[in-house]
């Protein structure tokens, strides 16, 4: 999109929340999601047999139940090289299979057989289980409305909802969730933000117009309770035409969650904004819990500079990532390269990139994960660990310099 109709993008705001929200949503819309589009994910048939594989993806790893001739055998997997491997589990037995695809043809291989296979349907009938919440605040700031009444999702960001009846899980991602529903390409998404004031969220809803992507969109926004904003856009994007609905919460810990549907216009009905209500009928907020572990690389990088250096074969790289100890973040560098003659003649060549957004320390198990969210809507992620002189810090297995930012305020 033109920086003209999203100048939050470029912006020096330290929330950019919803344009990074709206561009996923797009994103979601003309892809029917990326949880959808993962190959790997839905409903497979034998095409000679009496099984079916229903497979989800959750956590960044895939979760589903093999129905063989009535028997059902649950399995976890994960994603490798061109396909899934996993197990399934058969009388306390761990068994090995995979699902792989060549072209359009699916198969399944375990115990040394190959089962041809057909993806009948691009989401998983079936939901996954869900974790408890922890609750400190009511919905009691909504207005009277009908509550979602599915299985409870609680996220690490520090709330929890009801997920809505008669839509299906997709995937979570970066403390979100994506649902759709069976035969229809609305997607609806729950996604935590980092708004602090509700004239904050105001301020940074308003028509889109781009050209570029021949999409425009006119807003109608309002005050939601005490603690929200609802907002309706419609017009069309790519084209198409479609409505896309907000609904965006406050909570009392700072931050809070926004509940999206996004639609072609064809599927648009007053029940999705109903749904939306529901759910934020359904929220619960608490305060999240970060691990100690989490918390002591918080401590260790707010306010440094991580700078990463390279140089050789006449190439040369540098890179600078900026945390603020308000979140914010700050990235830039250069790469430059040269060559002297041979068959290419002499040449060379300089370019910067840069970007700001925000970040965060999560732990994933024993592993901490450093994350970055940019204000052009992509994410980048990073194990992070100490390198072995104690000083510095492996980002992905690089070795990047810590010192004092220079641009932290």
């Amino acid at each position: 999109m033109s920086t003209n109709s999203l100048p939050c993008f470029i912006s020096t705001k330290s929330s950019c929340i919803f344009h990074r929200l709206f561009l996923l949503s797009v994103l979601g819309f003309i892809h029917f999601w990326s949880f959808a589009q993962d190959p790997y994910v839905g409903t497979f048939k034998a095409e000679q047999a009496d099984i079916v594989l229903n497979i989800t993806q959750r956590n960044n790893r895939y979760e589903g139940v093999f129905t063989v001739e009535g028997k059902r055998f649950d399995c976890v997997a994960v994603r490798a090289g061109a396909g899934v491997s996993g197990t399934y589990s058969d009388n306390g037995q761990s068994i090995e299979f995979s699902l792989g695809r060549s072209a359009n043809d699916y198969f399944i291989s375990t115990q040394g057989v190959n089962i041809p296979m057909k993806r009948t349907s691009v989401t998983a009938p079936f939901s996954n289980s869900a974790s408890s919440p922890t609750t400190v605040m009511s919905s009691q700031t909504m207005p009277s409305v009908a509550k979602s009444s599915g299985k409870m999702y609680t996220s690490v960001s520090g709330y929890s909802f009801n997920a809505p009846v008669g839509w299906n899980l997709q995937g979570q991602q970066d403390g979100g969730f994506a649902f759709m529903r069976a035969g229809q390409q609305t997607v609806l998404s729950v996604t935590p933000h980092a708004y602090t004031t509700i004239d904050a969220i105001l301020n940074d809803i308003y028509d889109q117009n781009d050209a570029a992507s021949n999409t425009y969109l006119k807003v109608r926004k309002e005050r939601y309770g005490s603690n929200g904003v609802l907002a309706s856009f419609e017009g069309t994007m790519k084209g198409t035409p479609v409505v896309l609905t907000t609904l965006t919460l406050l909570s009392p810990h700072g931050g809070g969650v926004t509940f999206t549907s996004i639609a072609p216009r064809a599927e648009h009905t007053n029940e999705l904004s109903q749904t939306l209500k529901a759910l934020a009928a359904s929220t619960m907020f608490n305060k999240p819990q970060a691990s100690p572990a989490a918390e002591q690389w918080r401590n260790r990088l707010n306010g440094k500079q991580l700078l990463y250096l390279y140089t050789g074969n006449g190439y040369s790289e540098k890179k600078t990532f900026d945390l603020c100890p308000n979140g914010v973040l700050i990235s830039g560098g250069d790469t430059s390269a040269s060559s002297s003659g041979g068959f290419g003649g002499d040449f060379s060549a300089v370019t910067q990139g840069g970007g700001s957004g925000t970040w965060q320390v999560n732990a994933e198990g024993n592993q901490m994960v450093l994350v970055f969210n940019f204000r052009n809507g992509s994410t980048s992620r990073f194990s992070l660990a100490a390198a072995p002189n104690g000083t510095s810090v492996l980002l992905n297995g690089k070795k990047y310099f810590v010192q004092a930012s220079p641009s932290c305020r």
